[in-house]
């Protein structure tokens, strides 16, 4: 078996089953070590009745959006005939920061390589030989993979994403690979081809792949407020990693929409545009409603282009109508088989030949205001008025009270969580870690959350009014997070919940405060997107890897059918019971916790050396 499946099926069983605090098989660095200034807006805003369009038609859009429960919009902008008609989003998010883009960065690397074509630099042709003649490649198809294998996710090359969390030498992983079906046979999704596609554009330019997205694709845009996380090997991750704004997404897709040209400027040839928009590679069904392009999507039945990411992130251009919407959300989806651009797809897709009346444009500029404001998951205070107020004899926003009787700090057994949500941590592998305890802490009228993890200690405000904004480092990862406190009556009594919105990435954490007897507390910690999603990842993942199906197979019949599912919902939804210091059972109550936390590591143990011994037998 190669080493990185090998390594692979150990971190895929650590995190499942955790018994360590670091399960990381390869060394961390930081890897997001900048947080997102603020986006200056570009478009023109109007109503979407200058444009042809219906305020009432986008106003049944977004109440289609809040009501489908899948759907967890972070922000939505569609633009008419280069200028926003409709823009709003979701609380805790705001559209000029960045967010993380997940696959729709390789879109971008593609409009790297168009450039490079377009200046006659690099042919479609080009064989991985060709650029790489020092490589002794293990299967003899591998020298005939081309460039354009690469960007249509056709190179048959079996290496994919989760190597990148086993492996520190991503292109000589890639060039050792098994092949899993001849080059240009056959579709296959794997973010790898456009790394090595990044590494190709370095090889030919002698430039790093940085500098040439900055200087082919970003800079004549006007595009300045964006990050690419770099890989182990000093490239950019290419494939994914990259942090835009919707206002950067939305120049990006019109520059497409309008065959390569921007303010007038030619950024692509028309010749490219067509190419690169033009069905390349027939994709499974259960993908969606889209073929594969050169690292973009397009619509099966019709003239849609698509850039898209995983947990919901899309740039959805439809030529015939005009319009660009651009999308960012945190859903417990893979790839574009998505409720939400279904739902964009059906109100905007199609022909749209709306009466137009602008009374309706109001209720549209309200919606757009309190849009998912009733999913709110923790829900602010409303805070005091008047008088008294106006005069100053009275605070707009004193501290709730009924936070005092949860004061105080809570120490945990040894566990393997973080505050950071488990799917932001396992794409940086910042997966190192133990929350030590917590502490709710008054000061003033303001309530603090303090925490201590893997024995460093952080502190952020919790707004009671609105969300309280900060900045954490978590082992040199920085992160903007917005912060929400809600007490309120459960059904068994007071609970507490805390919100903490990550809002340049698809993720949030969620804590459920419960108080118990004697200084005890249970903290319930929760994320989305969650398990429903690494579910969904592994029955996919599965597939194509027999070694993980075997994996997940025997787990199954040695430890009872469900096994897996049951683990992953613990996994990341897992309760902590605090012990509060003040109390006079601290120690006890520690103590018990400790021994169950041991009994739990003699199954981990069993667990792992079940998996250990059948792949020794099977190697």
């Amino acid at each position: 078996m190669e080493k990185w499946k090998r390594r692979s099926i150990d971190l895929l069983t650590s995190l499942i089953f955790g018994g360590r605090e670091d399960v990381s098989v390869i060394p961390y660095y930081p890897q997001k070590v900048r947080v997102s200034e603020r986006e200056e807006r570009y478009f023109r805003r109007t109503l979407p009745e200058k444009k042809g369009i219906s305020s009432k038609r986008i106003y049944n859009l977004l109440c289609e959006l809040e009501s489908e429960r899948r759907a967890n919009v972070h922000s939505i902008k569609i633009l008419c005939g280069g200028e926003v008609i409709c823009e709003c989003h979701a609380p805790g998010y705001e559209g000029d920061l960045w967010h993380a883009a997940h696959s729709m960065s390789k879109t971008v690397c593609g409009m790297v390589i168009g450039r490079l074509w377009d200046e006659g630099r690099i042919a479609l042709d080009m064989r991985l030989a060709d650029v790489f003649p020092e490589i002794s490649y293990k299967d003899k198809r591998f020298p005939e993979i081309t460039v354009e294998h690469l960007l249509s996710m056709t190179s048959g090359v079996e290496f994919a994403e989760v190597g990148v969390v086993t492996e520190q030498s991503w292109t000589e992983a890639f060039f050792s690979s098994a092949i899993r079906s001849t080059p240009g046979e056959r579709f296959s999704y794997n973010s790898m081809n456009t790394y090595i596609l990044a590494r190709i554009a370095e090889r030919i330019t002698g430039r790093t792949f940085g500098s040439l997205a900055e200087e082919l694709i970003f800079a004549p845009l006007g595009i300045k407020n964006y990050m690419w996380e770099i890989g182990p090997e000093g490239t950019e991750k290419a494939g994914w990693g990259l942090y835009l704004s919707s206002e950067g997404w939305a120049k990006l897709g019109m520059m497409i929409l309008s065959e390569g040209v921007f303010e007038g400027k030619r950024i692509l040839s028309e010749e490219w545009v067509s190419r690169s928009t033009t069905v390349k590679a027939i994709t499974p069904k259960e993908k969606g409603s889209f073929n594969y392009a050169y690292q973009m999507w397009v619509g099966r039945n019709s003239e849609e282009i698509l850039f898209s990411g995983m947990l919901g992130q899309n740039v959805w251009i439809c030529p015939k109508n005009d319009i660009i919407v651009v999308l960012s959300g945190g859903n417990n989806e893979l790839f574009q088989a998505s409720p939400t651009l279904e739902i964009v797809r059906k109100y905007l897709g199609g022909k749209i030949s709306d009466k137009t009346n602008f009374r309706d444009a109001l209720a549209l500029l309200k919606k757009q205001t309190t849009f998912f404001e009733h999913r709110r998951w923790a829900r602010p205070l409303e805070a005091n008025s008047g008088l008294f107020c106006w005069l100053g004899l009275r605070s707009k926003t004193p501290f709730d009270i009924e936070w005092n009787d949860l004061l105080g700090e809570y120490r945990f057994a040894t566990n393997g969580v973080g505050m950071l949500p488990l799917v932001v941590r396992a794409m940086q592998n910042n997966l190192k870690s133990c929350l030590d305890g917590i502490a709710l802490v008054r000061e003033g009228e303001g309530l603090f959350l303090c925490f201590a993890e893997s024995g460093e200690s952080y502190s952020m405000p919790i707004g009671l009014y609105g969300y309280e904004e900060s900045v954490i480092d978590v082992r040199g990862e920085k992160y903007v997070v917005r912060a929400l406190g809600e007490a309120y009556d459960g059904p068994l009594g007071k609970e507490y919940r805390i919100e903490l919105v990550l809002p340049e990435t698809a993720s949030v954490r969620r804590i459920v405060i419960k108080k118990g007897e004697e200084g005890r507390a249970y903290f319930e910690m929760k994320e989305t997107p969650n398990d429903r999603l690494a579910s969904d990842y592994l029955k996919d993942y599965s597939k194509n890897n027999s070694a993980v199906a075997f994996t997940v197979d025997l787990l199954e019949r040695r430890l009872g059918e469900g096994v897996v599912a049951k683990t992953l919902s613990k996994t990341f939804n897992p309760v902590l019971l605090g012990a509060k210091t003040s109390s006079p059972s601290y120690q006890d109550i520690l103590s018990n916790e400790r021994s169950g936390y041991s009994a739990e590591q003699k199954r981990v143990r069993f667990i792992r050396a079940v998996v250990d011994k059948f792949f020794r037998e099977n190697e």
